[in-house]
């Protein structure tokens, strides 16, 4: 009799500790940490700082936005440069990293990249205000752009295009270029166009304050959340949240607060609505 009083101690204790560590849990106590790594380089409207030095912006609100999706995980952030978290995340020292990554066949050999994209990045063709006859790289062929670097997104990009396309268009290639020079070289008519991100060129206009324009939007490049490979779960948890906060609107809620327009719709779209794109 005591031998089976024992078992059944023994089996009621069990249940019990099961049931205080499942109430616990979903309590949001005892989550799984998973350390993300941010960058330290001020990029608005994705990551930027308040006058409290908060890192704010898209970024911040969209990983607010998961961990109300995702009460199983436990966020905790790390401000660093962007190659030292990408070391750090392929050893192991973090989990994940967002900082405005686009997909590169490098990147993809070591880490797990965010299926659903987040949200994207504009690439656009900056030109003088008068004119009204270059929206798009088919344009370029005929026309001069500013000096680029000859590494990097948009250097990727153009090459792309001239791989794929007969009609070439000119890459002048400097290891330094000034965006600011080139701004100001659209707007004295030195050159033609300048392609450049929308929110550089957002940040730049807004101090300079140059006579030039938006051309058109000439991509939509993803964004995305990049993981150590370990973490495939973790992978399609924030892949199912991010889903479903676009079918919630959610995520459209936030680029109306940051883009004026909704990023997610086609790019002849966003090229009808560019005006609310513009430097006011």
């Amino acid at each position: 009799m005591k031998r089976w009083f024992h078992i059944l101690l023994i089996a009621s204790l069990a249940i019990l500790l099961a049931s205080c560590q499942q109430q616990t849990t979903s309590n949001g106590q005892h989550k799984k940490v998973v350390k993300v790594a941010v960058s330290a380089e001020v990029n608005p409207p994705y990551l930027y700082t308040d006058e409290n030095n908060k890192f704010i912006g898209l970024d911040m609100d969209y990983m607010h936005l998961l961990e109300k999706k995702l009460p199983q995980y436990d966020f905790q952030y790390e401000i660093g440069e962007e190659e030292a978290n990408l070391v750090g995340l392929g050893a192991g020292k973090f989990d994940m990293a967002i900082n405005w990554f686009f997909k590169t066949p490098e990147r993809e050999k070591k880490f797990l990249y965010q299926d659903e994209p987040y949200s994207y990045s504009l690439t656009m063709l900056a030109v003088h205000k008068d004119n009204n006859s270059i929206h798009g790289l088919d344009d370029m062929t005929t026309h001069r752009l500013t000096p680029m670097a000859p590494s990097g997104g948009l250097y990727s990009i153009l090459s792309r295009y001239n791989e794929s396309h007969d009609e070439q268009i000119d890459i002048d290639t400097i290891h330094s270029p000034s965006n600011g020079d080139n701004l100001k070289m659209i707007s004295q008519g030195r050159r033609d166009a300048m392609f450049i991100n929308w929110n550089t060129y957002t940040a730049i206009q807004s101090v300079l304050e140059q006579d030039v324009k938006i051309g058109g939007i000439v991509t939509k490049e993803p964004l995305h959340i990049v993981y150590n490979k370990k973490h495939q779960q973790l992978h399609d948890d924030i892949d199912r949240a991010t889903k479903e906060l676009k079918e919630e609107g959610k995520l459209q809620e936030l680029s109306h607060r940051y883009f004026d327009i909704d990023i997610y719709q086609d790019l002849d779209v966003i090229n009808s609505k560019k005006d609310a794109l513009e430097v006011q």
